[in-house]
């Protein structure tokens, strides 16, 4: 376990909220690629692109699978539209990398995954994408799939040291959002020494958050974001913060929203990611419980949460 554990019930780094100008350059505000979609499932990526947009981004571009480019027309306008190769199935191509990685190259940030579906060849594209953009890259939903596909084809080929070796040579930052079942799916495949004389399944994982994430944030020279009704964040080494106020156990998907939310403000300050993701958690957090105050839902949607987030950020600026 780390020896200093963060609790964050207020603003822990509030320079990151800062009150804009009335007249400023758009890119200031940090330019995101957002890769997300496919035929069945549109709407993640819409979430993630509002979520983007309201945490106050300045530039943001969707990548989608071609057949979508009606879906979107009349959210996004063509300059921040990405239409890219696909499969038969609808889903993105690996003849898209190209162009993703050029287009990542004048990005801040690349936020990968919700509702890109787990189609063989995207899973593939994904894997490609995580070491081939030199951008911090934010993964979520099909984006953590394919990256634990990726960890199991890569160690039965090579094994556990150069499949960490590997991770440590990547050139761009890694943040990983993720759940008990992804963690424990990941910890099956590492085998961390740490763990070896434990009996590690899904109970286990979940009732020993603080102790797990440090040892994979560690071993994927990843940030990463651990979702329960406490929301952990952990650093590669091992600086842990624990959210403390309302986390995701009355939302029903957060998939897409934290995302759009956390990798706005990684875009915003791209040299203090550990800050920048302790921030977008906890404005993620701060949106839920006045969502939750308001409406009086048991469950909340991730429009909610959307819908909120502007009085979130204004509540934690008047905090500061």
């Amino acid at each position: 376990m780390p020896d200093k554990i963060l609790y964050q019930k207020e603003p822990l780094y509030p320079k990151l909220l800062w009150q804009r100008p009335v007249h400023y350059y758009k890119p200031e505000a940090g330019m995101i690629l957002v890769i997300a979609g496919s035929k069945n499932i549109s709407g993640l990526a819409i979430l993630t692109c509002e979520s983007v947009f309201r945490s106050g981004t300045g530039t943001l571009m969707l990548g989608f699978p071609e057949s979508l480019k009606g879906v979107y027309k009349n959210i996004l306008p063509d300059s921040m539209a990405l239409p890219l190769t696909e499969t038969p199935s609808h889903t993105l191509s690996q003849k898209s990398e190209y162009e993703l990685t050029s287009q990542a190259s004048a990005c801040d940030t690349v936020i990968i995954g919700p509702g890109l579906s787990q189609n063989s060849e995207t899973i593939q594209l994904i894997w490609g994408l995580i070491f081939a953009i030199d951008k911090p890259i934010l993964l979520d939903d099909d984006g953590i799939s394919a990256l634990i596909k990726g960890i199991e084809v890569l160690k039965s080929r090579n094994g556990n040291d150069f499949l960490l070796d590997y991770f440590h040579k990547k050139e761009g930052a890694l943040v990983l959002s993720l759940d008990s079942g992804d963690a424990y799916r990941i910890i099956q495949l590492l085998r961390p020494v740490e763990l070896k004389n434990i009996k590690v399944n899904l109970d286990y994982v979940s009732a020993h958050k603080k102790e797990i994430a440090p040892i994979l944030a560690r071993y994927l020279d990843s940030y990463l974001i651990l979702k329960s009704s406490e929301i952990i964040i952990c650093s590669p080494d091992g600086k842990l913060v624990i959210n403390t106020i309302i986390g995701t156990e009355s939302i029903q998907n957060t998939k897409g929203v934290l995302s759009g939310i956390v990798g706005s403000f990684v875009s915003q300050n791209p040299t203090k990611l550990f800050e920048a993701c302790c921030t977008g958690v906890y404005l993620f957090s701060l949106a839920n419980q006045i969502a939750y105050d308001e409406t009086n839902k048991t469950k909340l949607e991730p429009s909610d949460i959307i819908r909120f987030l502007p009085n979130a950020i204004k509540r934690a600026e008047n905090i500061i």
